[in-house]
Order: C-alpha cells, then structure tokens, then sequence
C-alpha cells in the first residue's frame, strides 16, 4: 500500500472534502476495495487509508522523513 500511495503523491485528487477544523482532505484512489486518502497539518502530508493504515512525510530542509502506521484492527 506505501508503494501506491508514493505513486500518488503529485497527482490530482478525484475529490476533496473540508472535515474538522477546516482539513482539506483529498481522496486519491481505491484498490481492492481500499480507499487512500491525504490532508496537510502543520507542513507535514498525511495520507490514509480506509483500512485505518497511515503515513506522513515530512519535510524539512529539503529531505524527508516518512512514518508507516499500521492498525491493529483486523
């Protein structure tokens, strides 16, 4: 799932949606049934899944640093 949602990371959603506290949260794709979704906070992108499986980047000084979230939810 990680490889996909890379591949997304500049294109285009298929839709937006303004949740909370103003996110703008951007659906990308579906596959195999999982949606994959981001939003921006605080300079970091946030991208996940309806699986409940996350990932942020975050850059800083030109690098990155990725984070992999897994839930425990089956």
């Amino acid at each position: 799932m990680t490889m996909l949602t890379l591949a997304s990371c500049y294109k285009d959603p298929q839709s937006r949606t303004i949740e909370g506290n103003g996110f703008d949260v951007q659906f990308l794709f579906e596959k195999d049934g999982v949606k994959v979704y981001r939003f921006l906070d605080g300079g970091s992108i946030h991208y996940f899944t309806s699986r409940g499986e996350t990932m942020t980047t975050r850059g800083s000084g030109g690098s990155r640093r990725k984070e992999n979230i897994q839930s425990n939810e089956q």
